[in-house]
């Protein structure tokens, strides 16, 4: 028992370390927290020293459908209102793109282990960020060691991406595009828990937690309640992580939910739990066995649905600025959209792009899920 509480307070004490040093340790903020998480829990897993596996299994199946309803709860459609159009058809063409490039990419990769799998969860993690590819990950039940490698395939090549994004980008699509971007003035944007930490009294920070955190665990007992209805198991993963995401976006019109200030930076948080806890279940071996495979299809999925979605989106006379951030929307999520539009010299997209980031949050795990069921009947 003793031996379950440490490994309790290191599964929970080792993320929130992390969490506060991320923007002190220039290290910490370049790699992530979520690689460190990974890093600590494989070589935890793969040291001898004492762990449970079991408490681990439980941890991460328990944390990921929690914190994917807390980061939707601060989805906020109504900013796609301004320049909706074309931001939200350039948001579409990427969806449509990386679903039909994941789906060739089963064909391109045949010996992939799990590839169905993997093109599943690079539709969600390529349309709202990594949180959607873990949920999917865990909604169709694939291996651990899958996760984790598609995961850091992913955060190698999102690094690479992201550099491109902010260097040689802009410079290429304007040269293809004399469309005048369509958010060009300033915007004075800060949503706390977002894309800053939050600066809130400690007795309203407590208590906005503790609302959130309720909200997460009553959404989860309503999703395995559902699950047992439908199929008469109330581990159903695939419903739950579905049935987590609806009530998520349907309490996000709630206004006081949608403006909880720590909702976004308490999932992120348990997102980190969760690398840790899955880390632990890790066997490097496989891992390195799987890894420059995935690699590859991982690399494929991310770089031609690029070329597609810029290339259709200027077809369409949708500006650079537009294009950019959407895309990194849909690939990052939300909190890569101030440092893009810094980046882009235009801080006028801001608002779009952290609308269709949520967008993305809230449709990806659908687009993964919908994509892995017309594979299985494929192959």
């Amino acid at each position: 028992m003793l031996a379950k509480i440490i490994q309790l307070v290191l599964f929970f004490g080792i993320p929130y370390i992390l969490y506060k040093l991320e923007n002190k340790v220039k290290l910490i903020k370049t790699v992530g927290p979520i690689i460190f998480c990974y890093a600590i829990g494989i070589i935890w897993a793969n040291s001898g020293l004492p762990l449970d596996a079991g408490l681990s299994d439980i941890v991460s199946s328990v944390l990921i459908p929690i914190a994917i309803t807390l980061i939707l709860f601060n989805s906020d459609f109504t900013t796609l209102r301004k320049n909706a159009k074309k931001a939200g058809l350039s948001f579409l063409i990427l969806s449509v793109s990386v679903m039909v490039v994941a789906a060739v990419s089963v064909l391109v990769f045949p010996n992939v282990y799990e590839k169905e799998k993997i093109a599943s969860m690079l539709v969600g993690c390529y349309t709202g960020g990594t949180p959607n590819l873990f949920a999917i990950g865990y909604g169709v039940n694939a291996d651990k060691n899958t996760i984790i490698v598609a995961n850091l395939a992913d955060q190698v090549l999102g690094g690479v991406y992201f550099l491109f994004i902010c260097t040689l980008a802009k410079p290429l699509l304007n040269k293809l595009s004399r469309q005048i971007s369509v958010a060009t003035e300033k915007t004075e944007y800060k949503k706390e828990g977002i894309v800053d930490k939050v600066e809130i009294p400690v007795k309203e920070k407590i208590k906005q937690g503790v609302i959130a955190i309720l909200l997460g665990i009553a959404a989860l007992g309503v999703s395995i309640g559902i699950s047992y209805l439908l199929t008469k198991e109330a581990t159903n993963v695939a419903i739950i992580m579905l049935g987590v995401s609806v009530i998520g976006v349907a309490l996000s019109f709630v206004k006081g939910v949608r403006q909880n200030k720590v909702s976004y930076s308490i999932g992120q948080y348990f997102i980190y739990v969760f690398s840790l806890a899955v880390g632990s279940m890790a066997d490097l071996k496989l891992i390195l066995g799987q890894s420059v495979y995935v690699l590859g299809m991982v690399a494929f999925v991310l770089f031609v649905t690029m070329f597609l979605h810029f290339f259709i989106a200027l077809l369409f006379k949708i500006d650079a600025d537009t294009i950019i951030i959407t895309s990194i929307a849909g690939i990052f999520g939300p909190a890569f959209i101030i440092p893009t539009a810094k980046a882009i010299k235009n801080e006028g997209v801001i608002l779009i792009g952290i609308a269709t980031g949520l967008l993305g949050y809230a449709i990806g795990n659908f687009m993964g899920f919908g994509l892995y069921e017309i594979l299985k009947l494929i192959y």
